[in-house]
Parts: C-alpha cells; sequence; structure tokens
C-alpha cells in the first residue's frame, strides 16, 4: 500500500521545480493548499522499486519539463515522466520523486510532446481507467496505449547464464472514444464501421480507396481525421 506523503505546501507552491504556471492570489494561497492536503493529490513514490531489474519503465527514462492541466483549473509545471509499467506520471520536488496519486483530477498532461489523458475504456470485465497518449480530439477521440510488461529473471541452469528481470515493450493498442463513452479498443475495420458508420456512411469506400491499414498510426490518425471533418461538414 503506498504511504501518503504530505509536503510543506508553502515551499512546495513556491518552489521553482514545482511552481504554478498561472497565477494564485496571496489571499487563496491558503485556500488552495488546503485543497490539495484535503484531497491528497501526491504520494510517494519507492524509487527502488525497479532496482536489478534491465531495461526501462519510463516512456522517457529523464524527467523532462511538463505541465499539469487540473480539472479545477489550475496549471502546474515541473519535471516529469511517465511509467508505462505502473501507468503512473511521477514528478520530481528537491530530489524527492512522487506520482500523482489522484489522476481523475487531472484534465490532461502535456510531456515529451504528447498530451496524456486519463480516460475510461472498456475492458472485458467492465470500465476501467488508465493514461492514454492522445493521438487525435474531436466527438471520436482516438488514443495510443503505450505499455511495458516484465519478464521474470531466468536462475542459472547447465549450459545457460541467470538473467535479472528486464521490462519489455508491450504491444501498442489503438482506441477511439465517442463523445463521453468509454474508449473502445479498435481491433478491425469493423469496429470503426460499428462505431462511426452511422454519422459517416461513407467511412468503408474511404477506408478501401485510402488502403487504411489498422497497424499503421498514420493511417489511423488520417481516418479519425476524416471522419470528424465529416461530422463537421454535416452539421
Amino acid at each position: 500500500m503506498k504511504r501518503i506523503v504530505f509536503l510543506p505546501f508553502l515551499a512546495f507552491l513556491l518552489s521553482s521545480s514545482f511552481a504554478f504556471a498561472q497565477v494564485v492570489y496571496e489571499s487563496n494561497i491558503y485556500e488552495h493548499m488546503d485543497y490539495l492536503r484535503r484531497d491528497r493529490l501526491i504520494s510517494d513514490f519507492n524509487p527502488k522499486a525497479y532496482e536489478n531489474i534491465d531495461g526501462t519503465p519510463y516512456l522517457i527514462q529523464e524527467f523532462e519539463d511538463g505541465k499539469v492541466y487540473l480539472k479545477s483549473g489550475e496549471v502546474l509545471t515541473g519535471k516529469f515522466r511517465f511509467d508505462l509499467y505502473a501507468n503512473q506520471v511521477q514528478f520530481i520536488n528537491e530530489d524527492i520523486r512522487y506520482v500523482i496519486a489522484y489522476p481523475e483530477k487531472v484534465y490532461k498532461i502535456e510531456l515529451n510532446g504528447n498530451v496524456l489523458k486519463y480516460i475510461d475504456y472498456k475492458i472485458d470485465a467492465g470500465i476501467d481507467y488508465d493514461y492514454f497518449i492522445t493521438l487525435v480530439e474531436g466527438y471520436y477521440s482516438l488514443y495510443l496505449k503505450k505499455s511495458k510488461t516484465l519478464k521474470d529473471p531466468v536462475a542459472t541452469k547447465p549450459y545457460q547464464q541467470a538473467r535479472p528481470a528486464r521490462f519489455l515493450d508491450h504491444k501498442d493498442y489503438y482506441y477511439i472514444k465517442a463523445g463521453e463513452m468509454p474508449a473502445q479498443r479498435i481491433r478491425k475495420k469493423k469496429d470503426i464501421v460499428k462505431m462511426c458508420g452511422e454519422k459517416t456512411p461513407g467511412i468503408q469506400n474511404y477506408m478501401k480507396e485510402e488502403k487504411i491499414t489498422f497497424s499503421n498510426e498514420y493511417d489511423l490518425v488520417k481516418l479519425m481525421t476524416y471522419i470528424n471533418g465529416q461530422l463537421l461538414d454535416n452539421e
């Protein structure tokens, strides 16, 4: 279980490594500090969790400049990185690493030239929530789900050297979110037709003419841009 840590929030707010990107008026500072403390937005991260494991669990290994846009309207800036294995966004403050503990309070995160969103999506057992990379935004939004898997260590055997556990890239998956509905994984053309065909009758012809390949990210971006454009033209 993660141990919740409450930072000294006045120093936290004024720190150059994690300061507000928009002005917070002095009269509202303590109210905002109480809000963060009450809702426990930040929890600590165990820096030793990935010791002795080969490879990297991160999208980018180093912490980089980013922005966190909260649903409440605040914009936070600092050094962040995306942990693909744990599906968490970490940040660093005064050489201590933390994770965003309540991602449902976040509207979006800008990092590494990507826009991350924490959204609902369909799974076999119902609905779950995770971070996704935004590829196309519109009535039909296209998202990329990247992840890492952890391969177990291999013990020493005759004629075989021991190998430590290691992180491996998992297959990328693409999801479409229609309006406020949970995102749905796209596996084949029929999935697109079922979701969008009623609003875009010519979608099958377009996919055929443009030779859309569902394993090609560029093709999917092109297709979803076309579908959203058709919706705007028909308004």
